[in-house]
This record gives structure tokens, C-alpha cells and sequence, in this order.
């Protein structure tokens, strides 16, 4: 079995076309697993969901996303992830090895951007600068930085992660 990975990425670096395009990576979207979904958002698309307010929080989280990131992982998957700080906390207290990719600052213009031109709401796009703050990588040996005009697949071929 091939080796598996944790890979934390920050918003609108290309998770999920990566994983549209690669069989063994997943997009294991955190909030599937932060919020139970509710028949009130089921209307509303991943993207739309995403920073809304009126989301009912899943107490079993962030457990049950950390533990479905690791069992993938251990079936050789690439597993990309938020790469928020409680999950960050988490995965350190078990010891596991991950990586963060993350945007250099001069990169957040872009990132906004994308987030527009995904669907994202005005609350979630609002809220980029603050999460880039809050989520700032803080173990610089496991962090790889991105800039503009990059996107998740390019640096995982460079580092030999994907082939």
C-alpha cells in the first residue's frame, strides 16, 4: 500500500480540484463534520454553506474529522484538510506528521478572489484575514509557504507527493 499524507491547506489553494483530479487524494471538508446538516442548508451548495451563521455545531467535532482524516491516511490516501488550529492541536497531541500549505501574506488579495469566484458568501470572504491570523502556521519546518499565482497541485508534484 502506498504511503498516505496529511495535508493541510489554507482557503482557495486548489483542495478540491485537486481532489476531482487525483483518485487517492481526498478534500475532507471540515465542515461536514463541524456542523450537522441541517434541511434548512441542504438547499444552499458547499460553497454557499460555507461562514453561515445559522449552522447547528456537531459536538462530536473536531474528534470525528481527525479521526477520519487518520484512518484515510492510513489506507494510503492523501488527505487534505483545514488546516485549522484546534485540528493543528489536535494532530500534534497524537503525534501525527502533516504538512501546511499556506499563502504568503501578499497572496490574500488573490485568495479572495477565488473565494468569489467560487460562490463563497460575503461572511466567510470577510472573515479570510481574520482565519489567515488565527490559523498562521506556528512550526515553520512542516509549513510550505505558496504565492501568487500558485496552487496546491504544483507544490505536491515539486516535494514528490504527487506523481
Amino acid at each position: 500500500m502506498s504511503k498516505g499524507y496529511l495535508i493541510g491547506g489554507f482557503k482557495a489553494i486548489g483542495k478540491t480540484t485537486l481532489a476531482r483530479k487525483y483518485e487517492n487524494v481526498i478534500d475532507l471538508e471540515s465542515s461536514d463534520y463541524q456542523y450537522l446538516l441541517d434541511d434548512n442548508l441542504k438547499e444552499f451548495s458547499k460553497e454557499e454553506r460555507k461562514g453561515r451563521k445559522d449552522r447547528v455545531k456537531n459536538s462530536e467535532y473536531p474528534m470525528n474529522y481527525i479521526n477520519e482524516m487518520i484512518s484515510l491516511k492510513n489506507q494510503g490516501k492523501i488527505v487534505l484538510f483545514a488546516c485549522k488550529k484546534e485540528i493543528i492541536l489536535k494532530l500534534d497531541e497524537k503525534k501525527e506528521k502533516y504538512y501546511i500549505i499556506y499563502p504568503k501574506k501578499e497572496m490574500l488579495d488573490e485568495i479572495v478572489e477565488r473565494c468569489k469566484n467560487r460562490g463563497n458568501n460575503d461572511d466567510f470572504i470577510n472573515n479570510i484575514n481574520n482565519a489567515y491570523e488565527r490559523d498562521y502556521p506556528q512550526k515553520s519546518e512542516n509549513t510550505i509557504w505558496i504565492e501568487n499565482n500558485q496552487y496546491l497541485e504544483e507544490v505536491l508534484i515539486k516535494r514528490g507527493i504527487l506523481k
